[in-house]
């Protein structure tokens, strides 16, 4: 892997800074997995942890920049308008490494009820199987079709 990484630094133009070769998606997502791949090899091995429980670290240490949100004083906004309630509460749990509990995403969309929110948003979404929501402990953690959708979609940046 770290011969993989290498030769794309030296060969892609990624490791240097006006380098004739401009490097492409490609090459970062390449980049980027190669790399998340070695980072949860080293805590696995380190910490004498699951390959899961290592990935899950890497993940979180992984900040995915949104520029659909903001956040001021521990709450985050999204920036944009249009989008549906099930697409905000996507791009949120999508910026956010760890699962969040349904009062905090309800407070950050301004839903004005809570059982309206899990009734009109998070359960449909549950059912789709963009995120996996536990009633039990109120918490909402994003799939990895919710991440895909909000990859794919056309709202992560604000015009």
């Amino acid at each position: 892997m770290l011969l993989a990484l290498y030769e794309i630094r030296n060969n892609r133009g990624v490791g240097h800074v006006g380098g004739d070769v401009d490097p492409n998606q490609m090459d970062a997502i390449g980049v980027l997995y190669m790399a998340k791949w070695i980072v949860a090899e080293m805590v696995r091995i380190f910490h004498g942890l699951d390959t899961m429980a290592a990935s899950q670290i890497v993940e979180a240490l992984v900040e995915r920049e949104v520029p659909l949100i903001w956040e001021v004083d521990g709450r985050k906004r999204i920036l944009g308008t249009g989008l549906s309630r099930i697409d905000m509460t996507l791009a949120l749990l999508y910026g956010t490494p760890n699962a969040v509990s349904d009062q905090e995403l309800a407070n950050w969309i301004e839903h004005p009820k809570i059982a309206y929110f899990r009734r009109d948003v998070l359960r449909p979404a549950h059912k789709a199987r963009l995120i996996e929501f536990d009633e039990s402990t109120s918490l909402v953690h994003l799939s990895p079709l919710g991440a895909r959708r909000v990859e794919e979609g056309d709202f992560l940046t604000v015009d």
